[in-house]
């Protein structure tokens, strides 16, 4: 299980641990003598602190913030708009006003379906017929007709009728009901809780950061960084970081530095892809095909493995055996199976994975399916290292996402009885069973097992392989 510095992002910075790599310790008495304060203890607690990435994440973040680019500030103009809407000015007039109360009142009376049941009649062709003869007059239908105009001459029928064909009935019968009229009066309501004004308010305050317990922190950090003996700590310090290096020597690396990839030492296929098939394919359920030269790209020191929505034809392995089809996405793979191998040593690398729901992998296998080791890997939104002893045993560190939208260096440390998985120095796993005993080859692979519905990058800046000096 990974630690809780290394789930809350209190690691040490990449930054940080390149530049160590520069810097030799010196003065070690005095070092080791300070070493143990209570100074230190508290400058490094807040150092950690404030130089870690969820640190400088969260103070860019609260500084950032802007009520003009919130969703308060988004509802409360949609609000505002909805609130000077003539339909919904006019809706809330009509219902505010007597007119519409009193039709409501009529609106399916006696009286009201007493005036339409004579309208029908006297409307009719018969009764039309009937008052032509001598008999209509003093008749019963007479009387009827007399009765439906002296209710046609009430006002209060006129009234109803009148309003009843009238605009604003129209627009009320249109508004009333409405998801437009629903989503005003939540809109209204929500802008009138405690809850939207504290955020509004908070979001409007310059100072906000200033008020907070990391401005504190930081605060507190600054003034303990012009402490003479924490600078004079930290500059012997620096200057004698990396005598551990005396003890180990560099037996692999590249730092792309060409145009181009070097395919003297990389292999862009799986292994026994160029050794036996002579072309690429993928396996299982990878939604992407493998490609020679398309998504690689090596510019400014960095190696890109690019995987992108791009219909191929390719080949796809399973225990059946080899079909071809169609994918929906390309990307690349690079192994080191023809010119470089080690058993044992320091494996390390500085990468940015990418999209963490991609599957962008830093890995290694001998000559059969297992042992294989993944440094890191993304995958469903998280930074994983594992270890697959054979198909069916499986050792698994998981850390959060965020771990995959930046550089970071993640190392394998392969000794006889043990493998240690790190992520800028800071443990993720350990495993002591079925450690491998045969040579292994690196592999850096770009691809999905999901959709994505973009393109996604793998960025490795440099990889390097050390192994003990004897």
């Amino acid at each position: 299980m990974a630690s809780l510095r290394l789930l809350l992002g209190l690691i040490p910075s990449t930054a940080k641990i390149e530049q160590a790599e520069k810097a030799l310790i010196t003065e070690f008495e005095k070092l080791n003598a300070f070493s143990g304060s209570e100074t230190l203890k508290k400058f490094t607690e807040l150092k950690e602190l404030v130089t870690s990435s969820s640190f400088l994440s969260k103070k860019k973040e609260i500084e950032s913030f802007s009520f003009k680019a919130s969703d308060e500030y988004a509802k409360e103009k949609e609000f505002l708009s909805l609130q000077k809407a003539k339909d919904i000015v006019l809706y809330y007039r009509t219902v505010a006003g007597s007119t519409l109360k009193k039709f409501k009142e009529l609106d399916g009376s006696e009286k009201i379906s007493g005036y339409e049941s004579l309208q029908k009649l006297v409307s009719s062709m018969e009764f039309r017929e009937k008052m032509k003869t001598k008999e209509f007059k003093g008749s019963d239908d007479d009387k009827k007709l007399q009765e439906f105009n002296r209710l046609k001459a009430n006002p209060e029928i006129q009234d109803y009728f009148k309003f009843k064909k009238s605009k604003e009935y129209a627009n009320f019968l249109n508004i009333d009901g409405s998801s437009k009229l629903t989503r005003f009066n939540e809109l209204k309501d929500y802008v009138a809780t405690t809850e939207f004004k504290d955020k509004k308010a908070y979001l409007l305050d310059k100072k906000r950061f200033e008020k907070t317990d990391m401005f504190k922190s930081l605060e507190e950090y600054n003034r303990m960084s012009k402490n003479e003996d924490i600078l004079w700590y930290f500059k012997v310090k620096d200057s004698n970081k990396f005598d551990a290096l005396k003890t180990r020597e560099l037996t692999f690396s590249d730092e792309f530095e060409g145009d181009k990839l070097d395919t003297k030492t990389w292999l862009t296929n799986y292994f026994w892809g160029d050794k036996l098939l002579k072309d690429n394919y993928t396996v299982g359920k990878d939604l992407q095909a493998y490609t020679e030269k398309e998504n690689f790209e090596v510019r400014n020191s960095l190696l890109k493995i690019i995987t992108k929505p791009q219909k191929k034809e390719g080949k796809v392995w399973s225990p059946d055996g080899f079909m071809t089809k169609e994918f929906a996405y390309t990307s690349g793979i690079v192994n080191t199976g023809k010119s470089f191998r080690q058993k044992y040593g320091t494996f390390s690398a500085k990468i940015k994975l990418g999209n963490p729901a991609a599957k962008s992998a830093f890995w290694m296998l001998s000559d059969k399916i297992t042992p294989h080791i993944n440094v890191c890997r993304t995958a469903n939104g998280k930074v994983i290292s594992d270890f697959f002893a054979t198909p069916e045993k499986r050792a698994k560190g998981s850390i959060g996402g965020k771990y995959a939208n930046d550089f970071y260096i993640f190392t394998l440390e392969w000794t006889a009885d043990k493998l240690v998985w790190k992520i800028n120095d800071t443990e993720v796993l350990t495993q002591t069973n079925d450690v491998p005993k045969e040579p292994m080859y690196i592999l850096l692979s770009g691809g999905l097992d999901k959709p994505v519905n973009s393109m996604t990058t793998m960025e490795i800046d440099w990889i390097r392989v050390y192994q003990s000096k004897k």
